[in-house]
């Protein structure tokens, strides 16, 4: 058994030793290295905008009318690439939208605060984008009504539909509908709620 393992062990130390001196002469092996993984998940700022529009609705313990002047400023994240579409044909956005509405009816007022919107943008042309949005998030109402009780604190959630259209290289104007409530959430009653319909415009610059 000896002699039979000793010349198998001097044959392998003859080929380690050889395997440097291929890679002297340029005959490097044919192995090919495991590709690097990149990691391209990224939140990028892909739009900012500007919007107005006109909101109303019937409050029915006040017996009056809602009436609402939107003004806010978006702040809009392409986020496709965090959820592992970077070539979707569409974009889910996630949006900050702060505000500061004037209110004319029940009577004078303000709403402002800060909606958090998940919006999707799908093109039908070139030019046309179709958009669906739906935001949540924390708002002060000064005035007192029959449905909130004194002004406070209360959150405004809004259901959007819309269309963007793009009017040059890097900016875009956008038509939607918005269906908005309002609630406390329960931290003080009454809690009844204000519901409104909005008709909103705004002007994007688009990055």
């Amino acid at each position: 058994m000896k002699k039979i393992m000793r010349p198998s062990f001097k044959l392998l130390l003859l080929v380690s030793a050889l395997m440097p001196l291929e890679l002297f002469a340029g005959q490097t092996p044919n192995l090919k290295a495991a590709p690097a993984v990149s990691d391209h998940r990224s939140i990028l700022l892909d739009e900012i905008s500007v919007g107005t529009g006109y909101a109303w609705g019937r409050l029915k313990y006040s017996r009056s009318s809602s009436e609402v002047i939107p003004a806010f400023v978006r702040f809009g994240f392409d986020m496709n690439s965090v959820f592992g579409m970077p070539d979707g044909k569409g974009t889910l956005q996630l949006a900050l939208e702060p505000f500061v509405n004037p209110v004319s009816r029940p009577e004078r007022g303000v709403e402002a605060g800060l909606d958090i919107f998940v919006r999707y943008l799908h093109p039908v042309s070139p030019t046309v984008k179709m958009i669906s949005e739906l935001g949540t998030g924390p708002m002060f109402l000064n005035i007192d009504t029959a449905e909130q009780g004194k002004g406070g604190l209360n959150f405004l959630n809004q259901f959007g539909l819309g269309t963007q259209v793009v009017v040059s290289a890097n900016s875009a104007v956008s038509l939607g509908y918005r269906y908005r409530h309002i609630s406390n959430a329960g931290t003080s009653q009454p809690n009844r709620g204000i519901n409104t319909n909005a008709l909103i415009v705004s002007y994007s610059i688009l990055y």
